[in-house]
């Protein structure tokens, strides 16, 4: 028997899906000190993360599902442990496979936890209760973001709330750290920049959070992006295109590890600009126009979702999927049984990124007889698989 080196296995095994892995964890002792430690797990998310592999699109509807990218041929629900019926789960943001899913506080009961889908390991965040200013008479806004912080190797969620006043607008930002499990208040809001809107989440790129903001409340004049270091913790205005001339609706996001910024030219078309570089002006690029009326026919709105090669999957009027090719200028319908009829979607790539669990929360719904027999009937099947494997003699001297 030919030995390989552990430096090998190691290469080997970080380039393996999640799922694979999961079940490789049962081989031997060396295999599993090698898939649990620290490094082997940052070394899998940084090939995942560089080569575009275990990718997976987060559908939410009144559930949450995944499918898998770029295939889109299979739809699974996910389990979680905030899932309740009558209650839908709001997604607030998602970071190196992990997402924050939130279904509020009220009924004493809190709703906001860091999830692997992977792994299916949570940790629940405590309440943090909002500090209201003395000029202040409702909450006007709020918004999340969450993102990983690279000087602390810590995942952090931010809340920002704009409050109004008599007279202007006022601000609290606070931000939990998965390491330190507690809630603080870090510096406000940058006086005179208004959140454009009341319920979105700041897209994460680069260490920053991101989201679009006006100099007027009233939502008139130039929009701004402002982005907020999550590791420094300060404020900064990033650099814009140079649009087509007109009036339009913004909105930025993520598209391959890139700041995009969506522009929506009302019974026009709609402009996708990325980032190619951050921070560098210059680095803009038009990555497609898309006219109404046109090769996709006519539309309330479009959003990217994913990039693979020239082909760029489109979310239309959170009711299609589509590919649009930005070389050939052509389009591919999607088409994928099991769909919800209403999208939600953000892309994700699977991580053994390790979430400590420090309460359970119960799901309001309990899952029928049905459901436990079809998660007996899969765990069967695994076990089937895993003794099969192991049946054929596979061996590996460490």
């Amino acid at each position: 028997m030919v030995e390989l080196p552990v430096v090998l296995i190691t290469e080997i095994l970080s380039r393996l899906p999640v799922k694979s892995l999961l079940r490789f964890l049962c081989v031997c002792k060396p295999w599993y000190s090698i898939i649990k430690d620290p490094h082997f797990i940052k070394l899998h998310l940084k090939h995942s993360l560089e080569n575009l592999t275990n990718q997976t699109l987060i559908i939410r509807d009144s559930y949450l599902y995944s499918l898998d990218f770029p295939a889109l041929s299979f739809v699974t629900r996910i389990d979680h442990p905030l899932e309740s019926d009558g209650r839908g789960t709001e997604l607030l943001g998602s970071s190196n496979g992990l997402l924050c899913l939130s279904n509020g506080d009220d009924e004493g009961v809190n709703g906001t936890i860091f999830y692997n889908p992977a792994t299916r390991t949570h940790h629940q965040l405590p309440v943090s209760d909002i500090e209201f200013p003395d000029t202040a008479f409702c909450c006007d806004r709020t918004v999340y973001g969450f993102g990983y912080d690279h000087v602390t190797d810590d995942y952090k969620l931010v809340r920002v709330i704009q409050f109004m006043g008599d007279d202007e607008f006022d601000s609290e930002v606070k931000v939990y750290g998965l390491k330190s499990g507690s809630w603080r208040r870090i510096r406000d809001f940058p006086r005179g920049f208004y959140l454009t809107y009341k319920r979105a989440w700041g897209f994460y790129v680069n260490g920053c959070l991101h989201w679009v903001v006006t100099r007027n409340p009233e939502y008139d004049g130039t929009k701004l992006i402002v982005a907020l270091d999550i590791g420094s913790e300060e404020y900064k205005i990033v650099p814009q295109p140079r649009y087509s001339d007109g009036e339009f609706h913004m909105n930025v996001g993520v598209l391959k590890g890139c700041l995009y910024v969506l522009c929506n030219y009302v019974s026009v078309k709609t402009e996708l600009w990325v980032m190619e570089e951050y921070g560098v002006r210059n680095s803009w690029t038009m990555l497609f126009s898309i006219l109404q009326d046109g090769i996709i026919g006519c539309f309330e709105y479009v959003r990217p979702l994913g990039r693979y090669g020239s082909r760029v999957l489109v979310e239309k009027d959170g009711k299609h999927l589509i590919w649009f090719d930005s070389e050939t200028q052509t389009i591919e319908n999607v088409e994928v049984r099991g769909l919800p009829p209403l999208l939600d979607a953000e892309m994700l790539v699977e991580s053994l990124v390790p979430l400590e669990c420090r309460g359970k929360v119960k799901p309001k719904m309990k899952k029928n007889k049905s459901k436990r027999k079809q998660k007996k009937s899969r765990d069967k099947r695994d076990d089937d698989d895993m003794s099969g494997f192991l049946s054929k003699g596979f061996k590996l001297k460490l």
